[in-house]
């Protein structure tokens, strides 16, 4: 009796875990948006694959990655949640070692793509493919937008259930008429922009786009799209300035739906990129920032019910000068909190960049504690560093809640 029972078990196991590793399907209905499994579906979605359960709590639905590194175990991670994954998949830009004109390089790349989507195209919680992120150039490699359409329709007939997209670094005339000669088997397109997010929807009637898009990565400027300090430096928005322009922009562009599918914010994590603080949505030590609150809001639709300290005003004597070194100078915050959270004031200095490692990442850059002379409460008191360059003053000013604001302004030692 035990090896039919035992035989039974096994049966039941299979079925269970087939029955769970069955795909949802995403349907598109024309002129209305998507639907998922049969419901009406927006995306309300970050960029990033950490803090995942804060952004279900802030209301979030949907996260994008950028490879299949490690994809299976953050499919899971989003099932757990009830979250899903628009799932990128990395295409080679036009390099040294890689053409679209070589039909060799392309036939091993699309080999790559078939097989990531056999392994994962039947798991619950993956919503899109995303082939390739921002490897279009200047989109005029007519090559590039063909091997697209190739990748684009064998995903499909692999995988009929989810939609297929590419992300695009803006959707100038170029990549617009590259895409609409050669690419209809892309379902939609993602857009990456910052800056512009505000004027998105004027900037696609002007370039001819009438298909479907999702903004695949939005947030604050840009450094490349910041003002600049006479020497060059870019100015960063404080956190609660990052918070009220997107705000704006998404109440613009996205909120009003149509066309637009929804988007992810950028990022839903934290990197150095220009600054440690410049794209992140938390800080490195993990507090969340205002622009958490504004996505719970759109999210929610109603306010979070705590808040991230605003930065209200940052000051110095030194902001975006030329000084000399070891020159003693100060520097003054003024923050609120709508809570009353009592606030604490951590200021550092370090270096403008630390260049970067043997894979082309931004190194950490280091606080410079012996140039900060005295604190006290929101002000602090220091010394430019000894040796001449490109540096920068930084405030994180944090709550007892694990929330923050962040400000910062660049200096030159000369």
């Amino acid at each position: 009796m035990i090896r039919p029972i035992l035989t039974s078990l096994l049966l039941f196991a299979i079925a269970t875990t087939h029955a769970v590793a069955e795909a949802v399907p995403v349907k598109i209905v024309p002129g209305v948006g998507i639907t998922r499994g049969g419901q009406p579906y927006s995306v309300k979605g970050a960029a990033g694959d950490k803090y995942l359960d804060e952004l279900v709590a802030a209301g979030g639905n949907s996260f994008r990655t950028w490879t299949t590194d490690g994809l299976r175990e953050i499919l899971d991670d989003a099932q757990n949640r009830g979250l899903t994954v628009c799932a990128g998949i990395w295409l080679e830009p036009e390099c040294n070692w890689f053409s679209y004109a070589n039909a060799e390089h392309c036939a091993r790349q699309t080999e790559r793509v078939n097989k990531a989507v056999i392994e994962h195209r039947d798991h619950p919680a993956l919503l899109f493919w995303g082939l390739g992120n921002e490897a279009e150039g200047d989109g005029k490699n007519a090559a590039y937008w063909k091997q697209l359409e190739v990748l684009a329709k064998t995903v499909k007939e692999l995988d009929p259930a989810h939609p297929t997209f590419t992300a695009v670094a803006g959707l100038q005339s170029d990549k617009a008429a590259g895409l609409n000669a050669h690419t209809p088997s892309l379902d939609f397109i993602g857009i990456n922009t910052y800056a512009a997010l505000n004027g998105l929807r004027g900037s696609l009637a002007k370039v001819g786009w009438t298909r479907p898009w999702v903004v695949t990565e939005y947030g604050p400027r840009g450094f490349w799209e910041s003002p600049r300090a006479p020497w060059g430096a870019p100015i960063e928005q404080t956190s609660t300035e990052k918070a009220q322009f997107i705000r704006k922009a998404y109440q613009a562009t996205i909120q009003p739906g149509g066309d637009c599918w929804g988007g992810y914010v950028f990022l839903w994590g934290q990197k150095q990129e220009a600054t440690s603080t410049w794209f992140g949505i938390f800080t490195e030590s993990g507090e969340s920032t205002a622009v958490r609150d504004v996505m719970h809001e759109f999210w929610k639709r109603q306010p979070p019910t705590d808040h991230a300290p605003v930065l209200t005003r940052l000051i110095s004597t030194a902001a975006k000068k030329e000084i000399a070194p070891c020159t003693e100078f100060t520097a003054q915050a003024e923050a609120s909190d709508a809570d009353g959270d009592p606030l604490t004031y951590q200021w550092t200095i370090t270096a403008e960049s630390a260049g970067r490692d043997e894979k082309g990442r931004e190194r950490k850059t280091k606080p410079m504690l012996q140039c900060v002379i005295k604190t006290e409460a929101n002000a602090a008191t220091f010394h430019a560093p000894e040796k001449p360059g490109h540096y920068r003053v930084h405030v994180q000013v944090t709550d007892n809640r694990k929330r923050a604001a962040t400000g910062n302004f660049p200096i030159m030692v000369k």
